[in-house]
C-alpha cells in the first residue's frame, strides 16, 4: 500500500509539467481558429460587397450618378462588419472578355461626411462628372446590339489587420472582383 501512495505522489508534478505543456499549444490552436475566423468573415463580407456593388453598377448603366451608387453600396455592404477604412482602393473597370481592365475608374475611401470618396464622384459635388477621368458612365454600352454589352469589374483592395499577429508578417492586404454585364438599356440612353 505504501508504494501506492508514493507512487501517486510522484505522479502529481508530471500532470502539472503536461498541463503546461499543453497548454500554449491549445491556445494557439484557439486563437488561430479565431484569427482564421474573423478573416474569412471580413474577405466574405468584402467579396459580397464587390457583388452587391456589381449589380447596382449593372442596373446604373450610363446614369450620371452610376459609380457614386456604386460606392455607396460598398459602403452599405460594410456595415458595421468591417471597417471602410480597411479600403486600399476601389477600381471600377470596363472588362474584356477575359476580366482584364482596359479602363477604369480608381477612388479611395477616406471618410469625409461630404463625399467619403477621392476623388468624388458625386456629380452634385464635384462639378463636371468624371474626376478619375478614367470610365465615365455616359460612355458605357448598355445598346442591345451586335457589338454587345459593357462588362462590369468592381475591384476592392483592402487591408486586414491580424487581432494577435499569430501567423505573422503585419497587416494583409487582399483584393475581390465581381464581374458582370451591363444590363440592356431597353428605355433610351437613361430609362424613362
Amino acid at each position: 500500500m505504501q508504494w501506492f501512495w508514493r507512487r501517486r505522489r510522484d505522479d502529481s508534478g508530471a500532470a502539472l509539467v503536461e498541463f503546461a505543456i499543453l497548454v500554449p499549444v491549445f491556445l494557439l490552436l484557439v486563437f488561430g481558429a479565431i484569427e482564421l475566423g474573423l478573416a474569412f468573415k471580413d474577405r466574405h463580407t468584402v467579396s459580397s460587397a464587390a457583388n452587391s456593388a456589381g449589380r447596382t453598377g449593372a442596373t446604373a448603366g450610363r446614369d450620371p450618378v452610376a459609380d457614386i451608387a456604386i460606392l455607396d453600396a460598398i459602403e452599405a455592404s460594410f456595415g458595421s462588419v468591417v471597417d471602410p477604412n480597411a479600403i486600399v482602393r476601389v477600381d471600377i473597370f470596363s472588362a474584356d472578355i477575359d476580366g482584364n481592365k482596359i479602363a477604369f475608374d480608381r477612388y479611395v475611401y477616406d471618410g469625409d461626411p461630404a463625399c467619403p470618396w477621392v476623388p468624388c464622384p458625386d456629380p452634385a459635388i464635384f462639378e463636371g462628372y468624371g474626376a478619375p477621368a478614367g470610365w465615365d458612365p455616359s460612355t458605357r454600352d448598355t445598346t442591345l446590339d451586335a457589338d454587345g454589352l459593357h462588362t462590369l469589374g468592381i475591384e476592392i483592395q483592402y487591408t486586414h489587420n491580424w487581432i494577435t499577429n499569430i501567423f505573422g508578417g503585419g497587416p494583409a492586404t487582399w483584393t475581390e472582383t465581381a464581374l458582370v454585364r451591363l444590363e440592356p438599356d431597353l428605355l433610351g440612353p437613361f430609362g424613362p
